[in-house]
């Protein structure tokens, strides 16, 4: 892809929906666990896992307004939203040369009106003033950035302020409010203070869009400042506006522009179901926004997102010092995607070990953070991903680790095997010379017992030592298998049949279903569908529960999606901490919740507009205490299961699949009928429909004291007509 015609200096390419990498070893061969993890990232574009979408990835050099993304992670980090802030004239220095909003001294300014002058016009009144505010002085807060770009591995940045000043004294002119620069002034160059690389910034980007709050801010175009009486306005258009060449699935981004620096342009797009962060940096002319168009626009046509290893795999097995029977065996903690080209065939990639310093054995006197090796993927002899693995645990503490017993070991044993392979031939030479001297005729007989005896030793010796104890130095690496786009996305065999949108009355558009207009008891099944516009519109109405309320999440390789309604979330809220107060030990956390997409996994799945989860009212619920596994075979036996039968409707919310209305045998995903079954039994299923109706549900008002199904009750209560054919009253 570096043939594209790109003006940057420098450029990287790294994709977000693949987030951090961990690699752990989970056990040896005897089942005593053990550990590892990864090291930093390796350095150098030819080692790097991202090495074919970058370009002098690894060289500092200035960065400009990009230096805002970590003035704005480390104030989020400190300081609440509605604080108020008062503007001195210290905030306003030294700014000539740089955009600002026109803060005035004396005035009072919410901390998120601020932030949000801080990334759209990259207004350096508004960094400054966020700064000194936090840290009392611009050094203490440089000090803050520096801290926490050595905590997410940057290695190649150094930061001397929160605007982006290049240089020691005095600074050239950064983007304006409205993206042009003023470049009328040009500084001599001294000593570098404020510098980065492509990949820092990418690292540091994909850090900061964990956070809510910042991705909100980082993809608004336009923000009315109440306490500020201005309107802030992103220095580039948004996609499909605007003469300037943005690519279309941009979904936020950040200019930053000094004479040394050239033009800057960090920005998140999705391309193809998978969020890529894309660094661009030294452009030419105005060239940034047309170099992200190329790389972007390049992904979409020649590449698509391929794992190369999921969450489980067994990556390497390393065989332990001292021990002919053990070894370390390392897994993926999580998956890895990333793109490659469309025609990539699985035999391509190859994978490989390289110890560090050599080593090719776990020794005994290990300890924990040592580096031990790395697993490379490469693909057409260029890196592709590339970690260095870590034993997090002390080999001293660790069983398979420690050398066994001389006697019980490989040696040990094939000596007691030859002693009495010794012993038996002995017996035979002393029962021919008994032969010769005797007349017996059981004398005649035993040497040749002897003789048998003595050959099936050998040969039982050789197969134990051979097959099963068989010695080896060298690490076994496992290739696990590839998966393209579709797998990953486990897109539907036939979506949905569209149907003319209806506003639902909420601002969303709904794909016919009649009932969205009924709140938090719309029903959304293969009878009542949702168009892929009401499931977008949804989406933006979301909060993140763990995010809000600190409820964990088991399952974020595979959904990361832990979003609801805010009312839902809120009483999930306090069904979580309610059974976590009444069961000490215990907690809840989330497996999955909001979907925009539906699955085609088998009959416990939903395509694509027929999934409850689309409702954003839904979560499936889990206690760890009983494994990670979704699962109907014992939830009966779950203190979570009986908990929550008996308690979540106080907090609004139902068994949403019960097994009573399943709709008898579970081989097909939608035994939906008439009379209410749902097709479907999942006793994880939570759905929040409101504490009124999650009572009369649970007690079976209108179903003889029985619990019901939501589809039954919205009958019964005369909102529904038709529950086969999807009509209301």
């Amino acid at each position: 892809m570096n043939d594209l015609g790109l003006s940057s200096r420098a450029w990287f390419l790294w994709n977000n929906s693949a987030g951090r990498e961990m690699i752990e070893a989970r056990s040896d061969s005897s089942g005593e666990a053990s550990g590892a993890e990864t090291s930093e990232e390796v350095s150098g574009e030819s080692g790097s896992r991202e090495g074919r979408f970058s370009h002098e990835a690894d060289t500092p050099m200035e960065v400009a307004s990009l230096t805002k993304i970590m003035t704005a992670m480390v104030v989020l980090e400190q300081r609440n939203l509605d604080e108020e802030v008062t503007i001195t004239a210290e905030m306003l220095e030294g700014l000539e040369e740089f955009s600002v909003i026109g803060l005035r001294e004396g005035q009072m300014a919410t901390v998120e009106d601020l932030l949000y002058a801080l990334m759209l016009p990259s207004a350096g009144d508004a960094a400054q003033a966020l700064a000194i505010s936090t840290s009392g002085t611009i050094e203490e807060f440089a000090k803050l950035m520096n801290r926490e770009s050595e905590n997410l591995g940057m290695t190649g940045t150094h930061f001397s302020n929160p605007v982006g000043f290049d240089w020691r004294e005095g600074a050239g002119a950064s983007e304006g409010a409205g993206g042009e620069a003023d470049e009328t002034e040009v500084l001599e160059e001294t000593e570098i203070r404020n510098y980065s690389t492509a990949r820092d910034v990418a690292k540091m980007l994909g850090a900061a869009l964990q956070n809510e709050r910042f991705r909100e801010i980082f993809g608004t175009y336009e923000r009315e400042l109440p306490s500020v009486g201005l309107v802030a306005r992103k220095t580039f258009p948004a996609p499909g506006t605007g003469a300037n060449a943005v690519y279309s699935g941009i979904k936020g981004g950040k200019t930053g522009f000094t004479f040394a620096a050239g033009r800057c342009f960090a920005s998140v797009a999705e391309v193809e179901g998978a969020e890529y962060i894309l660094v661009t940096l030294g452009a030419e002319g105005a060239n940034h926004l047309e170099d992200a168009r190329k790389v972007y626009q390049a992904v979409e046509v020649e590449y698509e997102p391929v794992r190369l290893v999921k969450e489980g795999d067994l990556l390497a097995r390393v065989p332990v010092e001292g021990s002919p029977v053990k070894a370390l065996e390392f897994r993926a903690g999580v998956d890895y995607t990333m793109a490659l080209p469309k025609d990539v065939r699985e035999e391509d990639l190859v994978y490989s070990f390289e110890g560090f310093e050599e080593q090719t054995v776990v020794r005994r006197d290990t300890v924990a953070g040592e580096p031990f090796g790395k697993v490379t993927v490469s693909y057409n002899g260029e890196a592709l991903y590339s970690h260095g693995l870590v034993v997090y645990e002390s080999c001293e503490g660790a069983a398979n680790c420690v050398e066994m017993p001389k006697f019980y070991n490989y040696y040990g044993w094939l000596g007691l095997g030859l002693l009495i392979t010794a012993v038996l031939a002995a017996g035979t030479v002393w029962a021919f010379i008994r032969k010769r001297r005797s007349g017996r005729k059981v004398w005649r007989i035993l040497p040749w017992v002897g003789v048998l005896m003595t050959i099936l030793n050998i040969v039982l010796i050789w197969m134990i030592f051979e097959v099963w104890y068989e010695v080896t130095d060298e690490v076994e690496v496992f290739q696990p298998e590839m998966s393209l786009t579709e797998e990953l996305e486990e897109a539907p065999e036939e979506q949905p049949e569209e149907v003319p949108a209806v506003d639902d009355g909420g601002g969303a558009i709904a794909g016919g279903n009649c009932t969205t207009g009924l709140g938090s008891l719309m029903l959304v099944n293969p009878n009542f569908t949702v168009g892929t516009e009401f499931i977008t519109g949804r989406r933006t109405q979301l909060v993140s529960v763990s995010q809000t309320y600190g409820i964990p999440e088991y399952h974020e390789a595979g959904n990361g999606d832990n979003l609801m309604m805010p009312e839902a979330a809120e009483h999930l809220n306090e069904m979580v901490t309610a059974y976590r107060a009444e069961n000490p030990g215990h907690e809840i956390g989330t497996y999955s919740c909001f979907r925009a997409r539906g699955t085609t996994c088998g009959r416990l799945c939903a395509a694509t507009g027929t999934s409850d989860h689309h409702t954003g009212l839904t979560c499936d619920l889990i206690d760890l205490a009983y494994g990670s596994v979704l699962n109907t075979d014992d939830y009966s036996n779950h203190l979570e299961w009986q908990w929550l039968r008996e308690n979540s409707y106080r907090f609004g919310f139902i068994d949403r699949f019960p097994e009573a209305w399943a709709g008898g045998p579970m081989t097909e995903p939608a035994n939906v009928d008439a009379e209410g079954s749902t097709g479907l039994f999942e006793t994880w299923h939570y759905r929040y429909v409101g504490v009124t109706a999650a009572t009369e549900i649970a007690t079976g008002k209108y179903n003889g004291g029985e619990y019901d199904s939501l589809e039954h009750y919205l009958k019964a209560t005369g909102r529904v007509k038709d529950l086969k054919g999807g009509k209301c009253e």
